[in-house]
């Protein structure tokens, strides 16, 4: 064999083995956004990390946060929200249907007495047709995801959180909008279900706060997380407390 093919393959072997070792970084972080079995992989490994993390058996009627990537990369969330008592459920890359698959283990053996939702983008980037099209196929099974959630919860809260407008997913932003707008409706049905909506702390209409965002322009960084954090869910843990008498929701 020549040189200059031996030399060929050592590149080439070596340039397969860092792509390997950043897509691997990104699974078992969250920041993997895919479909087969790398994204199972990801999903496997932090459903894990959260089990070992929360124990069911001890951790019953608190606060569940259950979402995608920007739950899962709020690392600081039980410091932030360090007066209640809070469990980090996000897994990163997680659709409707994800949340719906893992609930056995994430959801319903910790008996939550509040749901945060997180659910987005990760829903609609892979729909075709219009965006109306889109916005009915999410909100068909957004309604049946949070029936069947209602169902194994009978006497949990929920608290719907709306898409954040994101930097790095412009195109998306009237569909956001319109989904947005489509879970305040279905939300101000149930008596169990709150609506919260942060558009304007991402988006003026104009421009986007991307200060509050990492290098991908999709997920919050801990400014971002703490502004989300102090202006919009921990004012609707406050309310819930208040108007259901939760107070054992507190440290």
């Amino acid at each position: 064999m020549s040189k200059r093919k031996k030399t060929a393959i050592i590149i080439s072997s070596v340039c397969v083995g860092l792509a390997l070792i950043i897509l691997l970084g990104l699974i078992f972080t969250g920041l993997y956004v895919g479909w087969g079995p790398f994204t199972y992989l990801q999903f496997d490994s932090q459903e894990r990390a959260i089990v070992e993390k929360y124990d069911a058996e001890e951790r019953q009627g608190e606060i569940v946060f259950y979402g995608a990537s920007n739950f899962r990369l709020w690392t600081e969330m039980e410091n932030d929200l360090s007066e209640y008592k809070v469990q980090n459920h996000g897994f990163g890359g997680s659709t409707d249907k994800d949340l719906v698959e893992r609930a056995e283990t994430l959801l319903y053996p910790y008996a939550p007495a509040v749901v945060f939702f997180q659910t987005g983008s990760n829903d609609y980037v892979s729909l075709s047709g219009t965006d109306e099209d889109k916005v009915a196929a999410c909100m068909e099974y957004k309604e049946y995801m949070f029936t069947t959630f209602h169902e194994r919860l009978p006497e949990a809260k929920f608290v719907v959180m709306g898409g954040l407008l994101l930097p790095g997913r412009s195109q998306y932003t009237a569909l956001t909008q319109s989904i947005n707008d489509a879970l305040e409706a279905l939300c101000a049905k149930y008596d169990y279900m709150t609506f919260v909506n942060a558009e304007e702390m991402t988006f003026d209409g104009e421009n986007y706060t991307e200060e509050l965002f990492i290098d991908d322009g999709v997920h919050l960084n801990h400014d971002g997380q703490l502004l989300w954090c102090n202006n919009y869910i921990a004012p609707a843990i406050e309310n819930l407390i208040e108007e259901y008498g939760l107070e054992e929701l507190r440290r």
